[in-house]
């Protein structure tokens, strides 16, 4: 057994099985030769002082680490053994003590990076403006395990004004949370969200009456012709309007989903899942006078060069400001396109579709929208009796 150095291992090659080189200096020091040959190892093995079992502690790959850094590692693991510890079980736990006194903020980032960016994709990005705006500046430099189910109470009574707002930060604080105790930075069943409530919520239906709408598109025009800036913007929202698609699904189009030969638009990743929205004319002209940015994948680009629109909001106030018209959401704009939809005739299973519900069930909000209709189709069949 000779002494481990650079040279020893850089020329021990695979075998048929896995091997580790010893060191012939400190005991159960080595470098495990994997047999497909794309990692060497440095490992120390051990007979635990605490269960009497053997053990072991892989210190780092070589390439990573030097042979003088793992040897200088293996001396403080021996010396752990010869003191009457398990130096795997004092390095779990010395993890699990890392890890539950993180900061809140930074926790959040691992998070927000492992999790929301992954899972969400680009809506994850959009997300996150009442983590910045709410939940940071209130939880940041607090540690991870020391927030409570009070703290949680609190930071919802600071936002009672914002009720809409309050829960949206709940829902990823709570999701947080989950994760923290998933990836074992606090125990189980540990999430202070537990057990607190959520404000209710008056989900109102708001649609635009015929003259609000014509008010919406002069200002919308209007808008344009002041801030040439917000040419994107104002033809997102009228798209939102067209198509009754949601505001991430218009924001994130992308010029590889637009199929206008075909009179549709392809949505890769929705609410509900893949799907395709078929296009009317007034959707089809906007996009064809639509300008392209070169070099961005996105129909409706935003100042960051390769990327969307993003916030809209800002610009939506003074649309609507300039209009008269109060208590409106952008996402009203696709409970309209369901109004003028049914208004106008379209059954309630096609307005389902159009509007990529995955059950029917959802749409059902809209049905005394066409019960009225039927009235107005009763009243004509009474004619034929001389009523």
């Amino acid at each position: 057994m000779p002494r481990l150095t650079k040279a020893i291992i850089d020329y021990s090659s695979p075998n048929e099985k896995n091997y580790i080189v010893w060191d012939n200096e400190i005991k159960g020091f080595g470098c495990q030769i994997l047999k497909s040959g794309t990692k060497k190892t440095y490992v120390f093995y051990y007979w635990s002082p605490l269960t009497r079992k053997k053990g072991y502690v892989k210190i780092g790959c070589h390439g990573n680490i030097t042979v003088d850094f793992a040897r200088n590692a293996a001396k403080k693991l021996a010396a752990t053994v010869a003191s009457g510890l398990d130096p795997k079980k004092e390095k779990e736990e010395k993890l699990v003590e890392e890890k539950q006194s993180i900061l809140f903020a930074d926790f959040f980032e691992i998070f927000k990076t492992k999790h929301i960016l992954i899972a969400y994709k680009d809506k994850g990005r959009n997300n996150m403006g009442c983590a910045n705006l709410h939940i940071h500046p209130y939880f940041g430099q607090k540690k991870l395990d020391e927030i409570t189910s009070k703290d949680i109470r609190s930071f919802l009574d600071s936002l009672a004004h914002i009720s809409t707002t309050a829960n949206r930060c709940f829902a990823l604080l709570s999701m947080a949370f989950k994760k923290a105790e998933d990836w074992e930075y606090l125990p189980p069943r540990s999430n202070p969200c537990t057990g607190v409530n959520k404000y209710k919520e008056n989900k109102k239906q708001r649609f635009l009456s015929d003259a609000e709408l014509k008010r919406l598109e002069e200002s919308l025009i209007q808008q344009h012709k002041e801030q040439p800036a917000s040419y994107c913007t104002v033809n997102a929202i009228f798209m939102i309007l067209y198509t009754g698609c949601r505001v991430s699904e218009i924001l994130n189009l992308k010029w590889e989903n637009v199929h206008l030969d075909d009179r549709y638009i392809h949505l890769p990743d929705t609410k509900t899942g893949e799907g395709a929205r078929p296009l009317n004319q007034k959707a089809i002209d906007l996009l064809v006078s639509m300008k392209r940015q070169e070099g961005n994948p996105y129909v409706f680009y935003g100042k960051v060069p390769g990327q969307p629109v993003v916030e809209i909001k800002r610009a939506w106030g003074t649309i609507l400001k300039r209009a008269g018209i109060k208590d409106f959401r952008i996402h009203d704009l696709r409970h309209s396109f369901a109004s003028f939809a049914l208004k106008k005739g379209v059954p309630l299973v096609h307005v389902s579709k159009l509007l990529g519900h995955r059950n029917i069930a959802t749409t059902m909000r809209y049905a005394h929208l066409e019960l009225e209709q039927l009235k107005e189709s009763t009243n004509i069949v009474n004619q034929v009796f001389g009523g």
